[in-house]
């Protein structure tokens, strides 16, 4: 019965969401068997990420396959209205109540009736790096196997010259970065050329 109702407010909440997102265009290019979502700012989950604009994510085929090395392999660009440079604070702070909210931990603290667990929030570190900016974060996957594992994450920060928006794109996976997955993400590439 639960996962009847989890299901049907899952189904309710992408409604919506693909509603919220057909006034705004796509920005990226990917292969037809990436899956596609736009959602525009401020975002349900994550309120706390005050940009204006939209995030756009492309989900790897093989994302929801626990089998798969695609599997939590994926990326989103946030097309916004110029905020300024990222930092290794800001995305610290950003990943940390992005995840939480997208994993519901808040929601499922409050749940926390005799003997059932209480979910630890996530944990992100960022350094910079030649091309940007290299994450980890430890935190619960409630969406396949219910159980803790560990995201990479490289994000790149720019201003695109001609359409004056500022570009964040993040690729995530739980492969390690010398792990062959991350050429996937060369796949998928900006609409605009903002070189």
């Amino acid at each position: 019965m639960i996962k009847n109702i989890s299901l049907l407010l899952a189904l309710i909440f992408t409604s919506q969401i693909a509603l919220l997102a057909q006034d705004h265009e796509s920005v990226l290019n990917a292969p037809d068997n990436w899956v596609s979502e736009i959602i525009p700012f401020p975002i349900d989950f994550a309120p706390e990420i005050d940009f204006v604009g939209i995030e756009e994510l492309r989900f790897a085929p093989g994302w929801s396959d626990s089998t798969s090395q695609e599997f939590w392999s994926y990326m989103f660009v946030w097309h916004i209205d110029e905020y300024g440079p990222m930092n290794t604070e800001k995305l610290t702070t950003y990943f940390q109540s992005y995840y939480d909210g997208l994993m519901d931990i808040d929601i499922r603290n409050s749940w926390d009736h005799e003997g059932a667990e209480i979910l630890e929030k996530a944990h992100c570190s960022f350094k910079a790096t030649t091309d940007g900016f290299a994450g980890e974060m430890y935190l619960y996957d409630a969406f396949f196997k219910h159980e803790y594992f560990r995201l990479y994450i490289h994000v790149t920060d720019s201003i695109c010259p001609k359409t004056k928006k500022q570009v964040i794109t993040c690729e995530v996976s739980p492969h390690p970065f010398d792990h062959p997955v991350w050429a996937i993400f060369e796949a998928v590439t900006l609409k605009e050329n903002c070189d």
